[in-house]
């Protein structure tokens, strides 16, 4: 039977070089498997001492048929034993198949493949749109997949068929439709598919002429590039549009406020995620104000779907302070934040993500179990598709004895998640 040197095994495929070595890093997938030694030897048919030997770095070799082994007891594949952090969440993968209707409408084939549908009046494309609205922002991400493909058809059809006083109407509703669509899909990290999404919504907004839908599409589109790691692209996007809608404080709508607002916080996300703080920090103070303005935060599903105000500007500055790597700052901003009444649950869920990084990193373990087990209680299906919970979750099996893990429901949360380790 072949063997490997364990020495040889700190190189993982391809020859790329982890930080550990085989005996760690089958320890660090045991626990965060949640997994004593003796029970892992149960699984995978090997004895303690065998395991306990390797986790301890004692053997000099190790037969690739007992990686294979170790691979089943901790249902993992057997690369994954000493890649580490090669494998990433496969998170984006689940749901692929039930994404395919809402694809064939964003991105249709040849003519006839999609179904096209029946225009129905404003006031019940209106309902449709606020509806899926609601969905989205209750984080019923698989909910809101599945009415998209409609609601985006039905939209579509009033468009071409309505008369013309009604076709600004139906405009608007469909811009509103794809930028669902795009928000949805960005928190499903499929931002090719949204940017599509929201390339439209600012087409639609655009053959209608209202420029606050228009600005709203920029934040969007700002936020898909800042999930792509292009922070400069993403302040110039929410930066220039800001400055072309800029309100006049004491004459403009709540609505125009609103808009202008949120891409003043998408600007100062992206310039502190690009080691930029005191821009950031401009560009938020900028935001306070529009948030004074406003004076509390909005959620209107009848004009423009936006939330923005106060307690939204609150939970920026945590999330700042967390990306200029000051989790105790974070955690006594974070106790200053208003209550949730008045925002989206999906804001207030990147608020409580961010938080539990935080305690985390401070090293308040059980305070982060519990922040990660609210938000399970809270939107279990979002909690499941957000890579940031998956790397916070690891930090803490790390962190935590196997015995210790089940104790405080870690164990369950990792399985429930489920985590890869």
């Amino acid at each position: 039977m072949s063997s490997l040197r364990v020495s040889s095994l700190r190189a993982g495929v391809g020859g790329s070089v982890t930080e550990m070595g085989l005996g760690e890093r089958l320890a660090q997938v045991r626990r965060r498997r949640g997994l004593t030694q003796e029970e892992l030897g149960e699984r995978s048919g090997l004895s303690v001492a065998v395991i306990n030997k390797l986790e301890q770095g004692q053997r000099d070799s190790v037969r690739v048929a007992t990686l294979h082994a170790l691979a089943r007891g901790l249902d993992v594949r057997t690369a994954e034993l000493f890649e580490g952090a090669a494998y990433m969440d496969d998170t984006e993968e689940r749901g692929r198949a039930t994404l395919l209707p809402l694809r064939r409408v964003l991105e249709p084939g040849p003519p006839g493949s999609v179904t096209s549908a029946e225009p129905v009046p404003v006031a019940a494309l209106r309902a449709m749109v606020e509806d899926t609205a609601r969905l989205y922002n209750d984080s019923r991400l698989n909910d809101a997949v599945t009415e998209l493909p409609a609601v985006l058809t039905a939209a579509q059809a009033a468009v071409a068929e309505y008369a013309e006083s009604d076709r600004a109407a139906a405009g608007r509703l469909l811009a509103f439709a794809y930028i669902i669509a795009g928000s949805v899909l960005i928190q499903l990290r499929h931002e090719d598919l949204a940017y599509g999404a929201i390339r439209q919504a600012a087409e639609a907004a655009g053959s209608v002429d209202d420029h606050v839908i228009r600005a709203s599409t920029a934040s969007y589109l700002a936020w898909i590039f800042l999930r792509q790691g292009r922070f400069a692209d993403a302040e110039d996007t929410a930066v220039r549009m800001a400055e072309e809608i800029e309100p006049s404080l004491a004459r403009s709508t709540p609505a125009h406020i609103s808009i202008w607002g949120r891409l003043l916080v998408r600007a100062s996300a992206s310039a502190a995620r690009n080691n930029r703080p005191e821009r950031a920090r401009d560009l938020l103070t900028l935001a306070r104000s529009a948030a004074v303005r406003v004076e509390r935060d909005r959620l209107d599903y009848g004009a423009y779907f936006a939330s923005f105000g106060p307690t939204t500007v609150a939970t920026m500055e945590v999330e700042m302070a967390m990306t200029s790597g000051d989790p105790a700052r974070a955690l006594a901003l974070a106790r200053d934040v208003p209550s949730s009444t008045h925002i989206p649950q999906s804001t207030w869920t990147r608020h409580l993500l961010a938080v539990a990084e935080a305690q985390t990193e401070v090293r308040e373990y059980n305070a982060a179990v519990q922040t990660i087990g609210q938000l399970r209680d809270m939107t279990p299906e979002w909690l499941r598709n957000q890579r940031l919970a998956h790397h916070i979750v690891r930090d803490l099996l790390d962190a935590a004895t196997v015995r210790r893990a089940r104790k405080v429901g870690l164990a369950d949360l990792a399985s429930y998640m489920g985590v890869r380790p």
